[in-house]
C-alpha cells in the first residue's frame, strides 16, 4: 500500500465525501439505473417508469450503504431530455440528498439536462458525465451556462492507452480535434469537483493502463479518481463466449453436457444449477475488476446495472477494510465515522 506525497482533494457531496489518501474515506459506489433495456423503464422517451421497481432497488442500495458504510451515488442514464427531467423529479422525490450522475450518450439530451437541474434547484447535486475528448462546443456552453459544478472527466485516449496517452488527453488534448486538455475544459466550463476517470478500456487493448492511470491521476493532479471497471468484462469476448448470450451457446454449458454426477456436485455449491455456475464465471471478473482499482487507490467505483449491489457491496467492504488495515501502518487515519471497518469489525 501507499501513500502519495501530492496532497489529496476530498470534494463534499451532502456529507458523502470522495477522494483523499487511501483509507481516508470510503470508497464511493455508483450504481446505473435506466439503463438500455432496463425493466424498470416503461418509455425511454417520456421517461416513464415503474416507480415502485425503481424505489425498492434504491432503497436497498440504501439500506446496504448504511450497514456496510460504504456510500453511493446514483448514475442516471437517458436518452431524450423529457426522460432526464422524469427521471430526476422521481429520485428527488425519494431522496432529497444523494448526488446523481447525469450519463447519455446524446449531447443534446445532457445539454437538457444541465439547463433543467439549474432552473429545479438540483445542481449542486448532479454529476456530468462525462467531459471528454468528443464532447461537442455547444456541450461545453451548456455546461458553462449551467449551475452544474462537478464533473467526471475522463482520460480516453484511443490512439495511445499508455498512461502517458491518458495524461495528454487530460492535459493538452490532442483527441477528435481538441487543443485544450480535458482539465483545462472543466475549469472554463465552471467545474470545481472533477472527478478523474482513467477510462476502462477492453482486455488486450490497454486495460492495464486504466488502472496504472489511477495512481497517475492522484499522484499528479491529487483528484478523487475512478472508472466503470466492470466494461472491461463486458466487452471480453472471451467471457461472454465462456457464459453464453441469447445468440451464442454457452461454452462452460458446453463442457457439462453429460456429466451429470460432476453438475449434481457442483450444484451443491451453485444455487440454480448451471445457470447458477454460468453466472459465478460471470460475476467473478465483473465485480473482482473493481477491486484491484480500489487497492490501488480508486475513490469512485461505477460498477454498473444497480442490481449488482449485493456482491458489490459486500466485495468493496471487504476491500476498503482491508486497504486501511495496511495504510494505517504508513500513518493514515480514517476521517469517515461510517467507515466499514467500524461497522463490520
Amino acid at each position: 500500500m501507499f501513500k502519495f506525497e501530492k496532497e489529496q482533494s476530498v470534494w463534499d457531496f451532502n456529507g458523502t465525501k470522495i477522494g483523499g489518501q487511501p483509507g481516508e474515506y470510503p470508497t464511493v459506489l455508483g450504481a446505473s439505473i435506466f439503463y438500455n433495456k432496463h425493466e424498470c423503464v416503461l418509455d425511454d422517451k417520456t421517461g416513464k417508469i415503474d416507480k415502485a421497481k425503481a424505489e425498492a432497488l434504491w432503497n436497498r442500495c440504501q439500506v446496504l450503504s448504511d450497514m456496510t458504510g460504504i456510500p453511493h451515488f446514483i448514475q442516471i442514464i437517458a436518452e431524450y431530455g423529457e426522460a432526464f427531467e422524469s427521471y430526476f423529479s422521481w429520485f428527488d422525490s425519494i431522496d432529497n440528498k444523494t448526488a446523481f450522475l447525469m450519463d447519455s450518450s446524446v449531447p443534446a439530451a445532457l445539454a437538457h439536462a444541465c439547463k433543467y437541474v439549474t432552473d429545479v434547484g438540483l445542481a449542486n447535486r448532479a454529476i456530468y458525465n462525462s467531459i471528454n475528448g468528443s464532447i461537442m462546443p455547444e456541450s461545453i456552453e451548456a455546461l458553462k451556462n449551467s449551475d452544474v459544478d462537478a464533473a467526471i472527466v475522463l482520460a480516453f485516449n484511443p490512439a495511445d492507452p499508455s498512461v502517458a496517452g491518458r495524461e495528454k488527453v487530460l492535459t493538452s488534448g490532442g483527441v477528435a480535434g481538441q487543443t485544450k486538455g480535458m482539465l483545462e475544459i472543466a475549469e472554463y466550463c465552471g467545474i470545481k469537483r472533477p472527478i478523474l476517470d482513467t477510462a476502462a478500456t477492453p482486455l488486450g487493448l490497454g486495460s492495464g493502463g486504466s488502472y496504472r492511470e489511477i495512481l497517475a491521476c492522484k499522484a499528479i493532479h491529487g483528484y478523487p479518481t475512478g472508472g466503470a471497471y466492470h466494461n472491461m468484462t463486458v466487452s471480453w469476448t472471451w467471457l461472454k463466449r465462456w457464459k453464453g448470450t441469447s445468440k451464442t451457446p454457452s461454452v462452460l454449458q458446453a463442457g457439462y453436457a453429460g456429466k451429470d454426477e460432476l453438475l449434481k456436485q457442483m450444484s451443491h455449491h451453485y444455487l440454480g444449477g448451471i445457470e447458477g455456475i454460468k453466472q459465478a464465471a460471470w460475476s467473478a471478473p465483473d465485480i473482482g475488476c473493481n477491486m484491484i482499482a480500489s487497492t490501488l487507490g480508486a475513490d469512485l467505483i461505477m460498477y454498473g446495472p444497480i442490481e449488482n449491489v449485493e456482491a458489490m457491496i459486500t466485495a468493496q467492504a471487504y476491500t476498503d477494510i482491508v486497504v486501511l488495515e495496511a495504510t494505517r501502518q504508513l500513518g493514515i487515519e480514517c476521517k469517515a465515522e461510517s467507515h466499514p471497518i467500524f461497522k463490520l469489525i
